[in-house]
């Protein structure tokens, strides 16, 4: 029965430094978005630059 104490001594142990986290759903899915749409903007600079190097005029 020794492992058994074993165990619940490395739960707990695990369990104390498990802190809650500060940040909200709509927090994360704000973030989610602005880092969604950095990288489109990123991709169509890109795709513009490489575009303009080419030779071709958008705008």
């Amino acid at each position: 029965m020794v492992s058994d104490s074993r165990r619940k001594r490395r739960k707990r142990r695990k369990g104390k430094h498990q802190f809650k986290s500060d940040i909200t759903k709509t927090d994360k899915i704000v973030a989610f978005v602005m880092m969604v749409l950095i990288f489109v903007i990123s991709v169509l600079a890109a795709v513009y630059y490489s575009l303009y190097r080419s030779g071709l005029t958008l705008f």
